[in-house]
């Protein structure tokens, strides 16, 4: 199931108290919206993620996971390269190769994304219902 919000002018100010409160930083348009939440600099927590809604036919924005702009072209090269590697090295008879240099820590790396991306949707998520809650529930 996609997470998505609703595109109306009550989450276009929910979107906004969140950058203004300082949770995120992002942009917000009339057809997407793009999110970086804000963390304190620190070597372990580097902040190479964004969250991206695009405006669906329902509309609403359906929200999508993603790598920040360089590193986003560096994993697709990256993975490419690997394909391209084991590709070669299977051909060649050679399968230890690729398990070892390319499978193994592209699955490391892919079930670490998909865990970061449940979190983070998750967390813009009840961050914004609980925003919403306290500005239009109380009234």
């Amino acid at each position: 199931m996609k997470e998505t919000i609703s595109n109306n002018e009550k989450s276009f100010n929910i979107l906004n108290k969140l950058i203004l409160n300082g949770f995120y930083d992002g942009n917000i348009s009339p057809n997407r919206i793009e999110f970086e939440r804000k963390k304190f600099p620190s070597v372990l927590s580097a902040n190479n993620h964004r969250i991206i809604g695009v405006l669906n036919s329902e509309n609403k924005f359906e929200l999508y996971f993603d790598f920040k702009f360089p590193l986003n072209i560096v994993v697709k090269i990256a993975t490419g390269i690997g394909i391209i590697f084991s590709i070669i090295s299977l051909a060649n008879g050679n399968w230890f190769l690729p398990i070892l240099l390319f499978i193994i820590p592209f699955l490391i790396t892919y079930i670490d994304f998909k865990l970061k991306k449940k979190k983070e949707i998750g967390l813009l998520t009840s961050k914004f219902l609980e925003l919403y809650r306290s500005e239009y529930e109380t009234e």
